[in-house]
């Protein structure tokens, strides 16, 4: 009878104790309902910057190019709000209002960099038209890399070391600026390095070079990253900018002679319009950052 009742009280006691771990999480599920009210917040926010109606496009007028350019808007928001989630614990109440404020500035921003990049990346056409007259997947797939490039940076920028709340908004919005116009900097450099026009393939819906310059951007948006959560130099922002460029270079240099050393490089993208050897062309750029990080830092 002894041991039966020890059994029970035993029993008892270890469900006390997981309600007590399940009710020391309420926090973290707060926080889950905050970032998901942030993420229906950034598709109205969407919508406001957006020349045509969101929805109507994804559903009824089954637009693949919205539906891609849109992903890769949500894969920005996304790393944004993770990033926003770092950082050490005060209280429920500060962690809520400072997920909220810098959840709302990064949303705002990536849908600034939208507007950027599209003005100086692909500005030899209109976007808007690409979208959702022709249905263009490659202007959607470089408009995605610019989103998830772009909602990378922006990450980097407001997980670093509180400043207090002024310096940190205007160090933020200075160093996205910089950030957005490194990217221009880089599409210039890569249609330097390309043997054909970028922009005539992506208007004539090349999807292959689309993927190559998204993938690019999304590359370009880790390799600047690295520096942003390092330091507030310049001299060492834009150095490490060199570096990277010149190693994403090299890099598709290699890839050109070493693994596809039957055929060239740009005469897939440009002629071939091979998709599959463009997402090869993005793995090495993505590969090459990953590894200079390893290296350098």
């Amino acid at each position: 009878m002894g041991n039966t009742l020890n059994e029970i009280l035993t029993e008892l006691m270890a469900g006390y104790e997981v309600s007590l771990e399940t009710f020391s999480h309420l926090p973290d599920l707060v926080l889950i309902c905050v970032i998901l009210g942030l993420l229906w917040v950034s598709k109205k926010i969407y919508d406001f910057f957006t020349p045509y109606e969101l929805e109507y496009q994804l559903v009824k007028a089954d637009n693949k190019a919205v539906t891609i350019s849109f992903v890769g808007y949500l894969a920005g928001v996304v790393v944004i709000l993770e990033g926003v989630l770092h950082g050490d614990s005060i209280s429920l109440i500060n962690d809520i209002i400072s997920v909220l404020v810098w959840g709302v500035i990064g949303i705002l921003l990536l849908n600034l960099a939208g507007i950027i990049n599209d003005k100086l990346i692909l500005h030899r056409f209109n976007n808007k038209l690409e979208l959702v007259e022709n249905h263009n997947v490659a202007v959607a797939t470089v408009i995605a890399g610019t989103y998830f490039g772009s909602g990378i940076i922006i990450r980097s920028i407001i997980i670093g070391d509180s400043t207090g709340w002024v310096l940190d908004i205007g160090l933020t919005v200075l160093y996205f600026l910089l950030a957005q116009l490194t990217f221009y900097l880089y599409s210039l450099l890569y249609q330097i390095i390309t043997k054909y026009n970028f922009h005539h393939e992506i208007q004539e819906n090349n999807v292959a070079a689309g993927i190559a310059l998204g993938s690019n951007l999304v590359a370009v948006g880790i390799l600047l990253s690295i520096p942003l959560q390092m330091s507030y130099s310049l001299i060492f922002y834009f150095t490490w900018f060199i570096i990277g460029s010149s190693l994403l270079a090299f890099f598709r240099f290699i890839m050109d002679h070493t693994i596809i050393p039957m055929e060239k490089l740009d005469e897939e993208i440009h002629k071939d319009q091979n998709w599959g050897i463009a997402i090869l062309e993005g793995c090495f750029s993505i590969a090459a950052i990953f590894i200079m990080q390893a290296l350098f830092t």
